[in-house]
């Protein structure tokens, strides 16, 4: 389980996200572990969206995908593929809401850059380079 608490000046902000992810545990003991999240670094993002999601727009046309016009449509894509959640209500019932990149940590968007890259190559052929490659274009 993963759960992001925000701190400010030395108090919980999200206290109910915190207490609900206490409030499911059954008795016992249990271990916690505390780091800092460093939010994507500028150059994660630079990659993503100078790379990546081009490379993915254009396998999506290529695949048939014709509505997919912008690097934006692509970029909606991918968080509909790899960040979507479900918050349940309770009764069986959810709701999907699509996550953000934004919001992603450092290893975080390490970890959906390498499933990206997987997924392209899988389902469309496309060799999306590691940031430190160079891509070579035909």
């Amino acid at each position: 389980m993963t759960n992001v608490v925000h701190i400010q000046d030395g108090a919980i902000v999200n206290k109910i996200t915190v207490r609900n992810a206490f409030a499911g545990l059954q008795d016992g003991r249990y271990l916690m572990e505390l780091k800092k999240s460093n939010k994507r670094s500028l150059n994660q993002n630079a990659f993503y969206h100078g790379v990546v999601v081009p490379l993915v727009k254009e396998g999506l046309r290529d695949a048939g995908y014709n509505d997919v016009r912008t690097n934006e449509d692509a970029h909606e894509v991918i968080k509909y593929l790899f960040l979507k959640k479900k918050l349940a209500n309770g009764t069986g019932g959810f709701i999907e809401l699509l996550g953000s990149t934004a919001t992603l940590s450092t290893v975080e968007f390490m970890d959906l850059i390498a499933s990206i890259q997987q997924w392209a190559l899988e389902y469309m052929n496309i060799d999306i380079p590691n940031p430190n490659e160079q891509l070579q274009l035909l």
